[in-house]
């Protein structure tokens, strides 16, 4: 305020200060980085060049923290910011779009950010924070987390029309054995659901393929290269155009539960907590402290 108003006594009335407390904070200043700021010049003080460099420097710090707060507050509004978080493969393709869609026509200045991958994978992502949030597949291991679980994913037994088990009138699970699938790899939360079916009726999972992402799983079962047990939500398209048909198993079904994840949602940035309440109203689920079995 001295350089810009020219002296001592206006730059005080400019901060609503008194003369004497500019000049001892100047003089404190002068201390402090061992230069002398300010040289009379007839009633004029005019400032030194070492004056100039620390003004030069205070105005950029200034101008900082003007900006640190307008982002603050911003990122509080949602007129910018980050939106962090992963999904398994399933989600951003078939159950998350349309949050998106919505989350993104309400704050076009938040950038989403996504990274997709197994469970396992998005959890490590969550304890070293590169994401706030994850959708994955439930239930999750440990309890650090909090949990909210979305939906109940149906999966079904598909085939390519010609596979053999296409054309039986009566298909059991024995016969899934036999014929054997396509699956998910063996540390996939999603393959322990399938093979829980099969473990209750004392039976063990054939699996002829693994591969960890279900749109290849569903591209080499329409290829005519096995059978697979994919959620319904990936292969509906297939099955109404006659590229992939399902197998009925009588009584027997497969679920997977699906959900999101976060360390503690009292700390989750504005756009997190904002696109957290945007799924719960999206498939009506409440809030939720339960933590990963």
């Amino acid at each position: 305020s001295v350089i810009q108003l020219g002296g001592i006594g206006a730059a005080a009335e400019a901060q609503f200060v008194t003369q004497p407390a500019v000049s001892i904070q100047l003089k404190k200043l002068e201390e402090e980085v061992g230069e002398k700021l300010f040289v009379r010049r007839g009633r004029r003080i005019v400032p030194t060049q070492a004056g100039l460099v620390l003004a030069e420097h205070a105005e950029g710090i200034m101008t900082r923290l003007d900006t640190m707060s307008d982002a603050v507050a911003g990122l509080k509004g949602l007129k910018s910011g980050f939106l962090r978080m992963g999904n398994i493969d399933a989600a951003s393709v078939y159950v998350l779009p349309d949050v998106y869609r919505v989350f993104h026509q309400k704050y076009p200045r938040v950038k989403i950010e996504i990274i997709v991958g197994d469970t396992a994978l998005l959890l490590d992502a969550l304890r070293r924070g590169t994401v706030e949030l994850a959708t994955t597949t439930f239930p999750i291991d440990g309890g650090e987390f909090q949990t909210l679980p979305v939906y109940r994913d149906e999966m079904v037994l598909v085939v390519h029309p010609k596979h053999v088990l296409a054309g039986r009138k009566r298909v059991t699970i024995d016969d899934v054995v036999r014929t054997g699938v396509i699956t998910y790899p063996p540390r996939s939360l999603t393959r322990r659901h399938i093979e829980r079916v099969f473990i209750e009726r004392d039976l063990a999972l054939n699996a002829t393929m693994e591969i960890g992402s279900p749109e290849a799983i569903k591209s080499l079962t329409q290829a005519g290269l096995g059978a697979s047990i994919l959620p319904r939500s990936i292969v509906s398209a297939e099955i109404a155009r006659g590229a992939l048909r399902t197998v009925p198993l009588g009584e027997v079904r497969f679920y997977r539960e699906i959900g999101m994840v976060f360390r503690n949602e009292s700390s989750l940035s504005p756009p997190a907590r904002v696109f957290l309440d945007m799924v719960r109203k999206k498939f009506g689920v409440a809030a939720s402290n339960r933590t990963g079995e």
